[in-house]
């Protein structure tokens, strides 16, 4: 079956490239006698880390430009959907952030685990998920890069990569801007930046945010707290030596993201700490304790510091440049958030130093490489509390990974338009931790055996470490004990671990680059990824092993009408195994563990279509469409069976003391079928009066499931999106105001969902924002 899928797809691929070669060709013979007229931009990206022009990339990658972000509203990663059809985000837990591309991405959220997806600021990759807010302004451009990058990003780079550049310093420019705007929920935002010269060779750049917005949520969540600080410094020092030197600093206060339970009118955004939910609460059952849920308590909130050092040095030596570039980031958070159905208290430390060393040569001659080493030391500290009423854990985790790669990219030209590529990457990872971690469960042994319910048993305290009344003077946990007044029993392990383990890995790619025509790109391509290893806190084996993917690229991007007509078509075929899934399991002495383990595998294929025409001197239309088809082909796992039937939509047997789940044959998570962006500008010109440009944007997701789970109650529905500007600019265009609506519907969508795990009908879900609206002015010189 797999074969003759394969040779309808090469058929398909086929026949799509050779007709647009010869489209192409017949384009090329046009636009020799065409007049000119009005084109398309052209935009500049460094994904492939030199600079080259978007359409001669031979990659899948979408570059948003920072008028595009501004005017979608982007200024965290959740909004990066808006943008990006292929790329799924939501807020799993406080501040830790869910990224997938094309149903590739992670379960969770503890510093244990690595995010699929990389995250970089110009040039630095952000190891932690929960330390890449408060980045999102006076951006340049950001480059989602779809598939696996394993050699030029390399580890935890499976799904693919972010890319946020920043604006930089221009020599011997004095300039700046400063925009401001207002909103409803009572949203102030103020950002600005100024560029000025410091001499002949040196200029520095500081850019600064402001904003603060009420809740989207009943209960205050969902809310902005941002305050955030750039300064760069660039100097030319020698005709052949180019040195940026910069810093950030941000902290993210408020209360912090919300959620919903699923059955409430979540078009009303009801929080969870709001009495409404708790309501809705109280009605759910916990079999293992024999009682019903209570509402959440507590008090949500963020309290989170990030800041970071970086240098790039770019020496031009012999016929290329050698680029340097050392880094230093540190995130401190601090938090209580309801978004993954109960309490969470968190506190994480984590720091982390790179550095890059890589010389890219001129691509002038036949051969072309890039030749570089990678070099990461990561130190987070975290002392989680999860409080799911029925079972709580108190942990301190503290691991330590130092990551060493070296790293290849040769590309040789066999003719003027015919161009072969390849590369390898080889990691080694060094991890090590200290875990100790306190699993505290609530049990009603008569309801287990068939007898009455222990009703009115009370909840595990929602504290920050471990209860007293749980521990022995010397630290130990006492293993049983009673529990209130109706026959509950509290049953706590304590298990410490210290693994080490390296794990090691090369990955490569092969591909091909044919210019059809001056402009007309086919390219296809093999790369190879993965997510490295890591650590749970459990009394057996703490150690899951590396994810892979393996993954297959045709594309084609095409210039037609004298720049006035861009279309650009990809096609895919990934195969994602061993991935790492966090989920409850039994352990050797039939105690109940959240354990990551390594679970069978996924195929993923599709297409992506992104067109772009300037129809006329002032209207620009754009769309992107993707067609994915995901199904998980061999996707098993236990659950403990004194926990109870696990909560999830696929099918459930029971053998050997333990339910098997197996969702075999089920689609993909966050992987809708279809992701279609659509949009138009018309830019209307008063003459000496200034413009008007006026932009309409759409976003249309099929269904899909937003959770791990996939219950019947985390199916997200089709939906779309509408957003809307107008903006007048005064001659010359230093001076705008704007008018904006976004999600003009006011439509509840989804991002992230999860159920309670001891209570089967008890589903949160994250929810993007509502309609918004507001007016935006901004001044540049």
């Amino acid at each position: 079956m797999r074969l003759r899928a394969l040779c309808k797809l090469s058929t398909a691929i086929a026949l799509v490239t050779s007709s647009a070669t010869a489209f192409a060709a017949d384009q090329a013979e046009q636009q020799e006698t065409s007049d000119s007229g009005p084109s398309l931009d052209e935009i500049v990206v460094t994904a492939q880390r030199r600079a080259e022009n978007l359409q001669k990339a031979a990659l899948a990658i979408t570059a948003v430009s920072a008028d595009t972000l501004t005017r979608a509203a982007v200024t965290d990663t959740t909004a990066l959907t808006r943008v990006a059809p292929a790329l799924q985000i939501g807020t799993l837990s406080g501040p830790t952030t869910q990224f997938y591309v094309r149903g590739v991405g992670k379960f969770t959220a503890n510093s244990l685990t690595d995010s699929a997806v990389s995250v970089n600021l110009d040039g630095v990759p952000l190891a932690r998920d929960g330390a890449i807010q408060g980045l999102f302004y006076d951006l340049e451009r950001v480059e989602v890069l779809k598939g696996p990058q394993g050699t030029l990003y390399g580890r935890n780079a499976t799904g693919g990569a972010i890319n946020l550049i920043s604006a930089k310093p221009r020599l011997g420019e004095l300039s700046g801007y400063v925009n401001a705007e207002y909103g409803n929920y009572d949203a102030v935002r103020l950002t600005g930046a100024i560029n000025a010269p410091l001499g002949e060779n040196t200029a520095i750049r500081i850019a600064s945010t402001f904003s603060n917005r009420d809740g989207y949520y009943s209960d205050g969540t969902g809310d902005d707290r941002l305050r955030a600080v750039r300064v760069q410094l660039t100097t030319a020092a020698t005709d052949d030596l180019k040195i940026t030197i910069g810093g950030d600093y941000s902290h993210v206060g408020g209360k912090g993201p919300g959620a919903t339970v699923q059955g409430l009118d979540r078009d009303k955004y009801i929080g969870m700490y709001d009495p409404r939910a708790g309501a809705v609460i109280s009605t759910k059952f916990a079999p293992l304790s024999g009682s019903f849920l209570t509402p959440i308590s507590g008090r949500p909130f963020s309290d989170n510091s990030y800041w970071g050092l970086y240098a790039q040095a770019d020496l031009t030596v012999g016929n290329g440049t050698l680029t340097v570039i050392p880094a230093y980031r540190e995130a401190k958070l601090r938090y209580e958030s309801a978004g993954s159905s109960f309490p969470i208290r968190g506190r994480l430390d984590a720091k982390q130093t790179s550095i890059e060393a890589r010389y890219a040569s001129d691509d002038d001659k036949p051969l072309s490489y890039i030749l570089g080493a990678f070099f990461l030391a990561e130190r987070p500290s975290e002392t989680p509390a999860f409080n799911q009423q029925v079972f709580s854990a108190f942990g301190t985790f503290q691991s330590k990974t130092d990551s060493y790669a070296g790293f290849a990219r040769l590309t040789y030209k066999l003719s003027d338009t015919f161009r072969l590529s390849g590369g390898v990457r080889y990691t080694i990872d060094n991890k090590s931790a200290f875990l100790d971690a306190y699993n505290v469960v609530v049990v009603c042994p008569a309801f287990l055996a068939g007898g009455p319910p222990c009703i009115g048993t009370p909840p595990l305290p929602n504290v920050a470490t471990i209860p007293s009344q749980f521990v022995l003077p010397n630290g130990n946990a006492i293993p049983v004990q009673p529990w209130g007044t109706a026959g509950a029993i509290v049953t706590n392990t304590r298990a410490t671990n210290r693994p080490n383990r390296t794990f090691k890995k090369a990955t490569y790619r092969v591909g091909f680059e044919y210019d059809a025509a001056p402009q007309s790109l086919i390219y296809g391509g093999f790369e190879t990824g993965f997510k490295s290893g890591g650590f749970f806190n459990s009394l057996d084996n703490p150690v899951y092993e590396p994810e892979t993917i393996d993954a297959f690229t045709l594309g084609s991007k095409n210039r037609f009408l004298d720049n006035r007509l861009q279309l650009n078509l990809e096609l895919f075929w990934w195969t994602y195994k061993n991935q790492q899934v966090s989920h409850f399991r039994q352990n050797s002495v039939g105690g109940s563990e959240f354990v990551t383990e390594n679970i069978g595998k996924t195929r993923l294929r599709g297409f992506e279509i992104e067109s772009r025409a300037r129809v006329a001197s002032g209207t620009t239309l754009s769309a992107t469409v993707q067609y994915l088809d995901s199904r998980n082909l061999d996707y098993v796992y236990n659950n403990p069976i004194q926990s109870g039937p696990p909560n999830t939509g696929c099918p459930v047997s029971a053998s050997a003391g333990a339910f098997i789940v197996n969702c075999n044959g089920r689609r993909a998570v966050n992987a809708p079928v279809w992701s279609v962006n659509g949009g138009i500008e018309q830019v209307i010109d008063l003459g000496e009066s200034g413009a008007i440009t006026l932009n309409a944007d759409g976003r249309y997701q099929s269904s899909t499931y937003t959770g791990f789970e996939q219950l019947a109650a985390m199916r997200e529905p089709e939906n779309l999106i509408i957003d809307l500007q107008a903006q007048y600019a005064l001659p010359g265009g230093h001076f705008t105001i704007a008018g904006y609506v976004n999600n003009l519907t006011d439509k509840a969508v989804s991002g992230f969902s999860t159920p309670h795990p001891f209570s089967g009908s008890y589903v949160v879900q994250n929810l993007r924002p509502p309609r918004t609206y507001g007016v935006r002015m901004g001044y540049k010189f």
